[in-house]
């Protein structure tokens, strides 16, 4: 009979509530804070003849922004060239993070638009130049610090006469504006 409510007291404590010393307890939200990094990443075409005769492959560096807005999802910004033959890219996007811990995977939607270069193709806006979108997927380290890793690969399609599409690969180091990972009390 004791070793019962040995059990029942024991069981009685998991479901206890933190010590609050008379103050309610306090619900905390997300406060949002600013990354800004740079990239350096590889462009590999994978359609149209013209596009993968200007390269097999892109040297990829980018200037990276994000904005995270809520505990896993966040809006990103990016800039980023192409070498050789001088494309340029810029880019919206939404990375959605799937568990709240120091290393995350996540997944991203851009839209933007690309020139690819200027390879022996008319310059025109349709002709290689155009707007774009990418898919991207990957893992975050270091999630809520003030230093970040970010590593992602994704497909790339350029809405131009060819229909331009790659395959990307990028490593970013993006550093925190802001207390990255800080919770403030919620006010009703």
């Amino acid at each position: 009979m004791r070793y019962i409510f040995l059990i029942l007291a024991l069981a009685s404590f998991s479901f206890a509530q933190p010590l609050s010393l008379g103050k309610p307890n306090e619900e905390k939200e997300h406060s949002p804070w600013l990354n800004v990094g740079f990239g350096l990443g590889i462009l590999s075409p994978a359609s149209s003849p013209s596009y993968k005769e200007q390269s097999s492959a892109f040297v990829n560096p980018s200037l990276l922004f994000g904005i995270q807005f809520a505990e896993l999802s966040a809006v990103t910004f990016e800039f980023d060239l192409t070498a050789p033959e001088g494309g340029v890219g810029g880019w919206l996007g939404f990375e959605q993070q799937f568990i709240q811990r120091d290393i995350t995977p996540f997944v991203e939607a851009q839209i933007g638009a690309r020139n690819p270069g200027r390879e022996k193709r008319n310059y025109s806006f349709g002709d290689a130049f155009g707007f774009a979108y990418s898919l991207n997927g990957g893992i975050i380290f270091f999630r809520e610090s003030q230093f970040r890793i970010r590593l992602k690969g994704g497909y790339e399609m350029i809405l131009n006469k060819d229909y331009d599409q790659s395959w990307n690969a990028e490593v970013g180091v993006l550093f925190a504006f802001g207390k990255a990972g800080l919770e403030s009390i919620k006010t009703q």
